[in-house]
């Protein structure tokens, strides 16, 4: 034999396939119209009951006790079958018939409150309290039960009064006074389906940021694995380059260096420093695009000295270069950490040595406006398009792309000088004209700018007409 949990299983299973027997519309329509009854939630059933229970069983002790002391016996019938009821709502296996059961013992005991007050149209505000409390199952069938204990009121009371039902007045005024519950029920099904779609509109809404939360996240990720991918794809063949290099000398000089003359081995050391410099260049820049988050805001640097160290650096170690042309005011000083500024100067210097044209002098210019210190670093080189200058601050980014490209580098050299510049809150952006390249770096000034220095004169060296105004 089946127990209690799989009888109740094997009802529901059967209620639920009755409903999906039924056409589309009329269970939608049932759906959005009723409200749920027994169908709502466990929790919020069990609470609405116990309460529902607690009141009826204070009204069975309260009319039973009231009945008998003032010889009132012939209620007690009617209180007998409401304590029935009672004991049947507690201890009933289904849902359906407790809810049942306790709805139609408050109703019994409405009606042995009218009869008690001896038909008095203030007693029968009772039911109107009693079919509002119901409201809590929000169950179509008590309503209806409750319209029709209205309706037949004066039935149910004559065998209770030993009288009889009365006049054809008397039913007209029991049929309007049953209007009037059917009225409150319509409001209580109206406020149930107005909180019912207000509830549905929140879950919705919920949903909808739910989802875009949901599909943000995902293209996030997705960007963080592409990011990943394109870091160990780089990375892996920036670092097998000169890697190769490194060993390939290392061997030569192992191999064949007593054969070398004295020139043969300093350029192959010469090699290996170079080949080992350019991967302390590429490290420290990964390093310092993972690191840039924190500013020191007392932080100042002189932007003139900081540019000719970063210039006569730039030229000691590309050797046949050309140089630096630096163009900066003296004494101009802008609101960063002078080992940040190196930074960004040495990573713009040697972009511009790297990707201008062959045997052309990169330019590094400085000033001071209304908008604040002002610095750029220009090369000739060919016209960049303005999709490709808004990739350009991009992490693994350059101008060309692939294995196969002309120009080596890791593509995080100008990411890095965007992280370095917003950190202390400045703007960089790059210019592409007549020719010229140029990379603009905004800062704030600092108190001891030459702008702000009274009896310091501030160099005015032209800057050539070929350049893009700054």
């Amino acid at each position: 034999m089946p127990d209690g949990a799989d009888r109740v299983m094997a009802r529901r299973a059967v209620r639920v396939h009755a409903e999906r027997m039924q056409p589309p519309p009329v269970r939608a329509l049932r759906r959005a119209a009723l409200p749920p009854g027994v169908a709502q939630r466990t929790a919020d059933w069990r609470w609405r009951h116990w309460l529902v229970c607690q009141v009826l069983l204070a009204h069975v002790v309260a009319l039973a006790t009231f009945a008998l002391l003032e010889d009132r016996n012939g209620a007690l019938p009617a209180l007998a079958l409401a304590a029935v009821a009672l004991g049947g709502a507690w201890t009933g296996a289904r849902r359906r018939v407790r809810t049942l059961l306790a709805g139609s013992g408050l109703l019994v005991c409405s009606l042995v409150v009218v009869d008690l007050a001896g038909g008095a149209g203030d007693a029968s505000l009772h039911l109107l309290v009693v079919v509002a409390l119901l409201g809590l199952y929000a169950d179509v069938r008590l309503y209806a039960l409750a319209v029709a204990g209205a309706l037949l009121q004066r039935a149910l009371l004559a065998p209770l009064r030993a009288v009889t039902a009365g006049s054809a007045a008397a039913w007209g005024w029991a049929l309007l006074y049953a209007l009037l519950v059917a009225s409150e029920c319509a409001v209580l099904m109206l406020v149930w389906r107005v909180g019912q779609q207000e509830r549905l509109a929140q879950e919705q809404a919920l949903h909808a940021e739910l989802s875009e939360g949901r599909t943000s996240l995902q293209e996030q990720l997705a960007a963080a694995d592409q990011m990943r991918a394109d870091l160990i794809a780089t990375v892996s063949h920036e670092f097998r380059t000169p890697l190769t290099g490194i060993r390939g000398s290392a061997l030569t000089l192992l191999k064949r260096g007593d054969r070398l003359d004295k020139n043969g081995r300093d350029r192959l050391l010469h090699a290996v420093l170079d080949q080992q410099e350019r991967l302390s260049r590429l490290l420290e820049n990964m390093l310092l695009a993972a690191r840039a988050t924190d500013a020191d805001p007392s932080a100042t640097a002189e932007v003139d000295a900081v540019a000719a160290e970063v210039a006569m650096l730039a030229g000691a170690g590309r050797p046949g270069a050309q140089g630096v042309s630096v163009v900066v005011a003296p004494g101009l000083t802008a609101r960063i950490d002078r080992q940040a500024l190196h930074q960004v100067l040495a990573n713009l210097v040697d972009n511009a040595l790297l990707h201008g044209a062959a045997g052309q002098t990169p330019l590094v210019a400085g000033g001071e406006d209304e908008r604040g210190v002002w610095i750029t670093v220009s090369n000739e080189g060919g016209v960049i398009d303005l999709t490709t200058r808004e990739r350009l601050f991009e992490p693994f980014t350059q101008v060309s792309s692939g294995a196969t490209r002309d120009r080596e580098g890791l593509g995080v050299g100008l990411y890095v000088v965007r992280r370095l510049v917003e950190v202390y809150g400045g703007s960089v952006e790059v210019h592409s004209d007549s020719g010229w390249v140029t990379v603009q770096v905004r800062l704030s000034p600092a108190g001891g700018s030459a702008r702000r220095r009274p009896g310091v004169r501030v160099a005015q060296t032209p800057v050539p007409t070929t350049l893009p105004t700054p």
